[in-house]
């Protein structure tokens, strides 16, 4: 006989008492000893031997017990997952009975409470999706509702203490109102041509009140958002080329720019009438001056286009611009939407049309690479020149992605610009910048170099002297790949500024926009930085100051090289802004603070001068310098800002960058260095930050819906189920 190894498990009986006799049975057998009652009760019938019985009932019976365990166990194994066994052994056979019913009934209560809260959790999974499924979709990096009752307080702003004198709006004069109604709606699409909420609430602005009709309706259609409405573009479009008979306004006089997209042009209105409606609503507006016909991809990153464009410029709006009467002061030249080379932008702006133009825009015109040093034929720098030199009145100019902008170039610019933007050109460098600055930068007040390659900061060093009048300098040193899987938008300089060069200001800045400076050391950063604190007091009206650099140093270094240069910036060109004094919101404020002093109103004259007084009191009071802050009435009027009275402002009021502290303050006063004060605007950043095409803030991580627990009822659902 076979010796089985496998261990002998106690069998748990199934069979339910179907009589008394059954229950005294069971009770008969609790004397018993466990091991031998569940070793026989737990043994397989297929692990029985088979007895023998030929007859065909004994068969029958054999499968229906047979049919029977197998029913017993997929139970078994169905009652294993819901109820909970007991191992408490009964004391004594008195006892048995008692405990037995006190097992079902907890057993009975388990799994009542358990199939509830199954259906709790059910209905509130269920609720749950019906609840986000009902809840409008959020924008991607949307800022977050408020998650407590206190964040809404908080908010709340304060009350005003007023008479209650509402201003009588309407009566306002209509120039006021355009103005109001256009810096409110600016801009009426975004940067896709997407609409924005200013369409509709101008649209309110022009139903609210008579007076307000033609402000805001000419705030509308100033710059028409044609391509931002998709739905209502071909009524639009009609709408402006023939006005309805019954209408107040004459909305053609209205119209002063037209943005239009080059790409869609031919659905416009629809594609068999489209060139047509585009000319019929040049001719119908009778006070455009400003046209710019685009394509989307002439913006970062400033990719080619995969497929070739079909749209070009029609001559018939050309033949319907000298047949009208206009004069512009605006046009947009883009290459791919040309038929023809620079010899015919000379034809076309000795036209009256495009004699009157002060702004002019080129994009994507590219030398010649092809030509050779033997050709007698002019290039193409020299036919563009010629094309910007029958234009009398050209004072803007910019260039965007055009490789034509190169060291042959900008000598045969106009010497009469004001405005030059030159942007995403990979040939122009320092050593072609600088010397066209020099011959004609007199005049220049607005220099935007955005994007470009080949360009660093050299020609910092003469600016003072080639620019006297310039007022805005702006450089974004970021750089785009030609291609999405390439990596070649690295600088292609060595140095952004060599360590002898010492950059030199113009007095007439007002705007310093630097960003993203790098390919530097640190004695090369340091004297950069420098330049511009000695040169603070030769800026008086330096307003914005933004710089944002790299320098390759340690991070130690680095961490002590950014609060210092920090600390210095905001020292020296940060305005100390003074909280306003809160009785001075309203006249019923101040009559109420002056009831409350006991004071007499008839004491001061004015109150300014009450205002100015408590101030010179209150500065010199708690100032260590001798100096007022405030001057008093018997100081002489002429009196200049020298910069003793400049750094008393140090000690008077506190600083913003509390990183800096009073060392920081002490040592600007000890240099001596000319305290500036009156930027607005001043960001000093440094780090090592790489700059990308697309730079992810907080706000690209946020998550579209609340992460607190506002779903918490309070109670803690528990699941006695394995996870897995």
């Amino acid at each position: 006989m076979a010796v089985t190894l496998k261990r002998k498990r106690g069998a748990v009986s199934y069979k339910e008492p179907s009589s008394d006799e059954d229950t005294s049975l069971d009770s008969d057998r609790e004397g018993d000893i466990p091991t031998q009652r569940e070793s026989s009760q737990r043994r397989s019938r297929r692990h029985q031997p088979a007895k023998a019985e030929p007859s065909t009932n004994g068969r029958r019976q054999n499968a229906t017990r047979a049919d029977e365990s197998t029913t017993n166990r997929t139970q078994l194994s169905r009652s294993r997952r819901k109820t909970r066994v007991s191992y408490r052994e009964a004391s004594s056979a008195d006892d048995s009975d008692d405990d037995f019913d006190q097992a079902s009934s907890a057993e009975e209560a388990t799994t009542t409470r358990r199939t509830l809260r199954s259906k709790g959790n059910t209905s509130r999974r269920v609720q749950k999706i019906r609840t986000a499924k009902s809840r409008p979709k959020r924008a991607f990096g949307a800022a977050l509702q408020p998650q407590s009752d206190l964040q809404q307080a908080l908010e709340v702003p304060q009350h005003i203490v007023t008479d209650g004198n509402i201003p009588e709006w309407a009566s306002l004069p209509y120039h006021i109102l355009l103005q109001i109604f256009v810096y409110a709606s600016h801009p009426l699409h975004n940067e896709y041509m997407g609409p924005t909420g200013s369409i509709p609430w101008l649209v309110q602005m022009a139903q609210l009140c008579s007076a307000f009709t033609k402000p805001a309706l000419t705030a509308l259609y100033r710059n028409p958002p044609i391509f931002a409405l998709k739905q209502t573009r071909k009524d639009l479009v009609r709408h402006l080329i023939s006005p309805p008979s019954d209408s107040h306004e004459n909305y053609s006089v209205m119209v002063k720019r037209l943005k239009l997209d080059g790409t869609h042009m031919s659905s416009l209105t629809d594609p068999t009438h489209s060139a047509a409606d585009l000319v019929a609503l040049i001719s119908s507006l009778t006070t455009l001056k400003e046209i710019d016909i685009f394509d989307p991809m002439d913006r970062p990153p400033y990719r080619e286009r995969q497929k070739r464009m079909r749209w070009h410029y029609p001559d018939e709006v050309f033949n319907a611009l000298r047949q009208s009467d206009l004069r512009l002061r605006s046009w947009h030249w883009t290459s791919t939407f040309c038929t023809q080379g620079p010899l015919w932008l000379k034809d076309m702006h000795t036209n009256k049309f495009f004699q009157s133009l002060r702004e002019l825009t080129l994009t994507k015109f590219c030398a010649d690479t092809s030509r050779k040093a033997e050709d007698m034929q002019p290039t193409t720098e020299e036919l563009l020149a010629s094309a910007l030199g029958v234009l009398p009145h050209l004072d803007s100019l910019v260039f965007e992605t055009c490789t034509v902008v190169n060291e042959q170039l900008m000598p045969m610019l106009p010497k009469n610009l004001v405005s030059l933007n030159i942007t995403n050109c990979i040939d122009i460098t320092s050593e072609a910048l600088r010397p066209f600055l020099v011959t004609h930068g007199t005049r220049l007040e607005e220099l935007i170099l955005n994007h470009n390659q080949c360009l660093d900061l050299s020609f910092l060093v003469d600016l003072k002297q080639s620019c006297p009048r310039l007022e805005v300098l702006s450089m974004d040193m970021t750089y785009y790949s030609t291609l999405s899987e390439s990596a070649d938008n690295e600088p292609l300089y060595d140095h952004v500024l060599e360590e002898g060069d010492v950059p030199t200001w113009p007095c007439a800045l007002r705007v310093i926009d630097l960003d993203y400076l790098r390919k530097w050391t640190a004695a090369s950063a340091t004297t950069f930085f420098n330049s511009l604190i000695d040169s603070a007091e030769e800026l008086p009206w330096l307003r914005e100051l933004r710089i944002s650099a790299m320098v390759d140093v340690d991070w130690r270094q680095r961490a002590e090289f950014r609060k210092k240069w920090t600390a210095r910036f905001q020292n020296v060109f940060a305005q100390k802004m003074t909280i306003p004094d809160p009785h001075l919101m309203s006249l019923r404020a101040f009559r109420e603070y002056k009831t409350l002093q006991g004071g007499d109103t008839e004491k001061n004259d004015s109150v300014l001068e009450d205002v100015l007084a408590k101030a010179n009191k209150v500065n010199t009071a708690e100032s260590e310098s001798d100096e007022p802050l405030l001057p008093s009435r018997k100081q002489k009027q002429g009196d200049k800002w020298t910069s003793r009275r400049l750094r008393s402002r140090v000690d008077t009021v506190p600083n913003y960058d509390e990183t800096s502290g009073s060392e920081s303050e002490e040592e600007a006063v000890e240099d001596n260095t000319f305290v500036q004060g009156r930027c607005h605007t001043v960001v000093f950043r440094i780090d090592n930050s790489r700059p990308r095409e697309e730079m992810y803030g907080e706000e690209h991580f946020l998550d579209a819906e609340r992460s607190g627990d506002e779903d918490w009822d309070g109670n803690d659902v528990v699941d006695d189920e394995y996870a897995w």
